[in-house]
């Protein structure tokens, strides 16, 4: 998956996002009202492994509490960790029937660089 935004936050809250609609075939997810959470992870040793850190948070609540990002404000990201908004909605295993079952989030390929006047996200999923 590669996604572009016009900043390190934007295109990994894109990358996020895009996530989420392999999760559920594209398919719709309510968001839960006012729980928001708050997603602090340890990344590294660069741009890519803080991307690809939060990535494997979110597939691990996907996994564990079958919620998936609906909405992501990547509110700061840098070579030491990733900080986030993120709202959660409920997996609905008739509605998101057409979802990939994603087993996990490689480091191989990961990339979250400057590229002209805006920024690439990109990470590769075992399926």
């Amino acid at each position: 998956m590669r996604v572009r935004g016009a900043s390190a936050a934007e295109a990994l809250g894109r990358l996020a996002l895009a996530m989420s609609e392999l999760l559920t075939g594209g398919a719709t997810v309510e968001a839960r009202p006012g729980e928001d959470a708050v997603v602090e992870i340890e990344g590294g040793p660069d741009l890519a492994g803080s991307a690809v850190a939060l990535l494997r948070e979110l597939l691990y609540r996907f996994a564990t509490a079958r919620e998936i990002a609906t909405a992501i404000e990547v509110t700061g990201v840098d070579a030491s960790g990733v900080e986030a908004r993120v709202a959660f909605g409920p997996y609905d295993r008739t509605r998101h029937a057409e979802g990939l079952d994603l087993k996990a989030v490689t480091r191989h390929a990961a990339h979250l660089e400057r590229e002209g006047d805006g920024w690439v996200a990109q990470a590769v999923f075992d399926v």
